[in-house]
């Protein structure tokens, strides 16, 4: 595959599976446990409060509508988590893998879903992504980057556990895109769609788009700065809006014509299953 195709192809993995770094994180579990613990009954009614969030609501019946099993083994592990007081973020943590380690094991159901599935994933990813940009937020900017990956592992951990507590903005995104494709997995189920893999006229549209893609300047800086040294990298990164960037790239892959995503859709997800994130991410860095 050309270069400006993997480029593509990133930009494809990015906008519709950019919650697979949550399904590839190590475990978030292990952060303080406040001393005190709450009455069953107080658990209980925490967790009827934590249910009556919108966001979370919807996801509970998506959740109970595709994998009822695992979404009646959610509610006990948050009554015996609540009862022990852990952190809000390791409710988050609690929540978003309840859907995400399924959503796992049913990629090739999946990836019979509606493009229309995948398209509301990269509507929602574009939205928040451009929300972020104009909010100043510390989450775009390379040097937040840079900030963020000089930090000890127990600090990352803990600190994206932070932004994982119901309510905060990673997790509403997280949510909302875990609730979609929930429901893509339900109407897999009853109208699944079978299709081939890219054809020559898709492989021509990602040629021409990955081309197109070579003279953003913000990916060009990145890529002439892959392999010098650190400080060079870390110059590089410093200037870069990823949350602009990633607006950009997704921006490029809408534009492809539905049946070419219909059929990434079902290749992405295909290779996702067979390799797995990180093998995925180790095969575009080494190509």
């Amino acid at each position: 595959m050309s270069g400006g195709n993997w480029i593509v192809a990133a930009a494809f993995i990015l906008a519709l599976v950019i919650t697979a770094v949550l399904f590839a994180w190590p475990s978030l579990t292990g952060g303080q446990i406040r001393d005190e613990v709450t009455s069953q009954s107080e658990a209980e009614a925490a967790l009827d409060e934590l249910g009556e969030a919108p966001l979370t609501r919807a996801y509970f019946r998506k959740l109970d509508s595709a994998f009822p099993a695992e979404a009646r083994q959610l509610r006990e592990t948050l009554l015996v988590a609540l009862e022990r007081g852990v952190p809000e973020g390791e409710i988050g943590v609690l929540l978003l893998q309840a859907g995400s380690e399924p959503l796992m094991q049913s990629l090739q159901r999946l990836s019979k879903a509606d493009i229309r599935y995948a398209n509301d994933v990269m509507g929602l990813t574009r939205a928040r992504l451009e929300n972020l940009s104009t909010s100043g937020a510390p989450y775009c900017m390379g040097t937040d980057l840079v900030a963020y990956a000089e930090l000890a592992e127990q600090e990352a951990y803990l600190l994206l556990q932070s932004y994982l507590a119901p309510g905060e903005p990673l997790y509403d995104y997280s949510v909302e895109t875990l609730t979609i494709l929930l429901d893509a997995v339900i109407d897999a189920r009853i109208r699944p769609q079978n299709r081939g893999y890219p054809s020559r006229a898709d492989m021509s549209a990602l040629q021409t788009l990955g081309t197109g893609a070579l003279f953003d300047s913000d990916l060009t800086l990145l890529l002439t700065t892959e392999g010098k040294s650190r400080r060079e990298m870390n110059a590089a990164l410093e200037t870069v809006n990823f949350c602009d960037l990633g607006v950009r790239m997704i921006q490029r892959v809408e534009n492809l014509p539905e049946a070419t995503k219909a059929r990434l859709w079902t290749t992405g997800l295909d290779y996702l299953d067979r390799y797995g994130i990180r093998r995925i991410i180790w095969m575009m860095s080494t190509y």
